[in-house]
């Protein structure tokens, strides 16, 4: 490039950088790859039935509105949807308290266009979402992660960290946190953490932004109380998306919350995109006031949970002693640790000479990275794909982790005595 045209680059471009997941499309696209990488659902979970229903009614109907310029924040029926959707699970939001937005990924980057200032704080989990880097990169925060375990977000490691912060005169701007199937964990957060983080945003005055885009995705285990749902003050943003219950292509999000907040979101968009696109929004709403999410959802909770299953039978398999990995009862990911001293990254290429692709966990962490973590996901291979993908990677991992790590009784070993189960609890 020109030397005079990069010096032409605004200061805050030093500050773009690519997501590690898209980072693994290079492997992904190769001829044979099986990919479980990325965080893309399974493309027979896209109703397309009922999309050709609908698409069909729009056509029918000469609905200029479908094709036309909108207004900044979504669609009018649309956001009355959500509104009675958001109900259901607890939360109680006005029209002028929700926004439609081009997937989640918008919501999170203007939240950070209307709160951020150069070395505002922002509160994590570790790990993280890592397109939350991505999304507030040119907004500088500086980066505060708080632990996890098996029930999610350590609240009682939270309660110290902002007492701490406000005795130094630090006030987050907001705390980002995945609380449903965490990405990439998989955990989720127990009702008790969940009502603590609601009583910890009022007291410390912290804005929580909950995406929770997985919400509907639960196969296993009891539905849990938003964190919106316990937030009494209005503390708390809800991130929402129709990326994963009905096709990411719209590009449909949402956020709900204080509307003072959405309102300066709705601004920042102005400048951005106008509005987003009407169509996907139009779909997006006959697709909830028909009833066909709710029909729809089943089939693709059964689907993920097959998937899930077969993964986690091949791990126990394939995979050899000294690695462990969460066991996510709904979702799209499950999170893997290696024994300490393992550099997930040099083993993405060996990986995919054997067919098989993930995303090392570097990328996830706020602070300083863990090298020894991988993300997988079961919700886009095939059922057939996962078993073979998953002994490829066994390999990789056995001889990775050394000598003595012997594979998982399995066809390798199947004339020994089946050792005790391995405790699952994440190291995240």
């Amino acid at each position: 490039m020109p030397a005079t045209v990069e010096s032409l680059f605004a200061e805050r471009t030093k500050w773009m950088r690519a997501s590690d997941v898209r980072e693994i499309l290079k492997y992904a696209e190769m001829p044979g790859i099986i990919s479980l990488g990325g965080g893309l659902p399974s493309p027979d979970s896209f109703p397309l039935e009922d999309l050709a229903v609908i698409f069909e009614e729009l056509l029918k109907e000469k609905n200029a509105g479908a094709f036309q310029y909108g207004p900044t924040p979504g669609d009018a029926r649309l956001r009355a949807a959500l509104v009675e959707r958001l109900k259901t699970r607890g939360v109680a939001v006005e029209t002028e308290g929700v926004i439609v937005t081009h997937g989640a990924q918008q919501a999170i980057e203007l939240l950070g266009r209307v709160l951020l200032d150069p070395g505002d704080t922002v509160v994590t989990t570790e790990p993280t979402y890592l397109g939350i880097f991505t999304a507030l990169a040119t907004y500088r925060p500086s980066y505060h992660g708080i632990r996890m375990d098996d029930e999610g977000l350590l609240t009682d490691v939270l309660e110290d960290d902002l007492r701490s912060l406000d005795r130094k005169g630090v006030r987050p701007k907001f705390l980002y946190v995945v609380p449903t199937f965490h990405n990439p964990a998989g955990v989720t957060m127990s009702a008790r953490r969940r009502r603590r983080l609601a009583d910890l945003a009022t007291e410390y005055r912290v804005l929580v932004v909950e995406d929770d885009p997985y919400y509907d995705l639960r196969f296993e285990g009891e539905d849990l109380p938003p964190v919106a749902s316990l937030d009494k003050e209005g503390w708390v943003i809800s991130v929402g998306s129709f990326s994963k219950i009905l096709a990411p292509g719209f590009r449909v999000g949402w956020a709900a919350g204080h509307p003072d907040v959405i309102g300066k979101m709705s601004l920042a968009k102005q400048g951005v995109d106008l509005f987003t696109n009407s169509f996907g929004q139009r779909v997006a709403e006959r697709y909830l006031r028909l009833g066909m999410l709710d029909r729809h959802l089943p089939q693709v909770r059964a689907m993920y949970r097959r998937k899930r299953d077969l993964m986690l039978a091949a791990m126990e398999e394939h995979f050899p002693e000294g690695v462990s990995w969460t066991r996510p009862q709904g979702g799209m990911f499950l999170w893997v640790t290696l024994p300490s001293g393992v550099d997930t990254r040099p083993l993405l290429p060996r990986a995919a000479e054997r067919g098989v692709v993930f995303v090392p966990g570097h990328g996830f962490f706020p602070g300083p990275p863990e090298a020894n973590h991988m993300r997988l996901n079961y919700s886009y291979p095939s059922e057939a794909d996962i078993p073979r993908a998953i002994e490829a990677l066994g390999g990789v991992l056995t001889e990775a982790t050394g000598p003595m790590a012997a594979p998982a009784v399995g066809r390798a070993s199947s004339a020994r005595a089946p050792r005790p189960p391995r405790p699952r609890r994440p190291r995240c």
